[in-house]
């Protein structure tokens, strides 16, 4: 019998006993004594307000993960542009204050956002995740310094976030976060390349998505409408970054193409 203690990929602890065939080295079986389990906090994000969370319990620490949508958790990257992050964990299930200055606040947009995404493709259109095979993907938040973006990344199957503008205005908005992840159902259906004309059709089903999250959420915080970026007010005077009544508005985008 042989204990082996470790750390998990999200960074649960682990503590596995495995019992061995000690003239044949097979592993006759295997059992984790660490027991985890589901519970529902509470997190007060920037943009969502107030909203239930689903945790994981393990012993007497709380971790923003979700074990009932593939796993997906929460990271915190503090200012690195780099590595997984560290997994946010808390002695009590209670997250974040709804002011950015507290580093949690955007984690519990970030998880909640996927977790919205989550339902929202599930309850919609009976899609299991982004890939539709049940895997969560997971948020990092906190991203480099004055990062003004959020992006998805296939290679990490990640989300992740800038705190935007001397790093007080985190790009963790609901619509940003449906937004992001449908580049991952994209990428995992259509495949359509980022650039020129299927770019652009790239681009525009992440809003369409990204806005059908928000509405289907309906948060008080966050009433949906069909402006994208709204809230995190990238161009600092309270306007969004696109219309969707009328795309022209941004000063850039055309209404309808003609080929005439």
């Amino acid at each position: 019998r042989t204990t082996v203690e470790g750390m998990r990929a999200d960074g649960t602890p682990s503590r596995q006993q495995l019992v061995t065939d000690a003239a044949s080295g097979e592993v006759l079986s295997t059992h984790e004594e660490i027991q985890t389990a589901n519970a529902t906090g509470t997190g007060k994000g920037v943009f969502v307000g107030t909203v239930p969370l689903t945790t994981n319990q393990s012993g007497s620490t709380y971790q923003l993960k979700d074990a009932t949508r593939g796993g997906q958790y929460t990271t915190n990257l503090a200012g690195k542009t780099s590595g997984n992050g560290t997994l946010y964990t808390n002695s009590t299930n209670s997250w974040g204050n709804g002011l950015a200055s507290n580093t949690q606040s955007a984690a519990v947009d970030a998880q909640f956002g996927a977790a919205v995404t989550w339902d929202f493709y599930k309850n919609t259109f009976g899609r299991n995740g982004i890939r539709n095979d049940g895997v969560g993907a997971y948020s990092r938040v906190h991203y480099g310094k004055n990062y003004v973006n959020a992006f998805w990344d296939d290679s990490c199957f990640c989300m992740t976030y800038g705190d935007g503008t001397s790093n007080t205005h985190p790009l963790t908005a609901l619509d940003v976060s449906g937004h992001e992840m449908s580049h991952g159902v994209t990428s995992n259906t259509a495949g359509l390349n980022y650039s020129g004309e299927s770019g652009g059709l790239n681009e525009a089903t992440s809003d369409i998505m990204g806005t059908g999250v928000e509405w289907y959420a309906n948060l008080p915080a966050d009433k949906p409408d069909y402006l994208i970026g709204e809230l995190i007010n990238i161009n600092g005077d309270g306007t969004p970054l696109r219309y969707m009544d009328k795309p022209s508005k941004d000063g850039g985008s055309a209404d309808y193409w003609s080929s005439g």
